[in-house]
């Protein structure tokens, strides 16, 4: 499988609900048509468009980034083709994710300390205690040296 994001721009005239429920067809029809796996959907809302494109100033912008075969595709096309609710839409891949997949961090354990404090005992992360410095003697700067 590959990487493939897709971006595609409804039109605004269109009420809320019939624009989500545009968005939800299109993630609907890359799962059950195309048998991909949705990575991430973004909805960005309405927005300007740099030009107008047909009769649009604004549109409705979605991102989807999905894993799918190449051959799959077809299906997604035709449907953005046959839509007039979507008027313009790109697909592509993303190699540079597939080359470098994003580091995923693993919840970091929390690490306590205990650490004595004016004669109290006290529990703390270990991202909250200060590192000690130590200063040798070549270091220390004497009041009369200087400028």
């Amino acid at each position: 499988m590959r990487i493939y994001e897709t971006m595609f721009i409804i039109d605004p005239n269109l009420d809320d609900a019939a624009r989500e429920e545009m968005a939800n067809r299109v993630k609907t029809w890359i799962e059950e048509k195309v048998k991909g796996k949705i990575r991430s959907f973004d909805r960005w809302g309405v927005r300007q468009l740099a030009f107008r494109v047909d009769k649009f100033l604004q549109g409705d912008y979605t991102v989807t980034l999905f894993d799918a075969e190449p051959l799959s595709l077809k299906p997604l096309e035709e449907m953005y083709r046959i839509t007039p609710q979507i008027f313009r839409w790109m697909i592509f891949r993303r190699e540079d994710i597939e080359k470098h997949p994003p580091v995923v961090k693993k919840e970091e354990e929390e690490v306590v300390e205990k650490v004595e404090t004016d004669g109290e005992v006290k529990e703390v992360e270990k991202s909250e205690t200060i590192p000690e410095v130590s200063v040798t003697k070549s270091e220390e700067v004497s009041e009369g040296e200087g400028s």
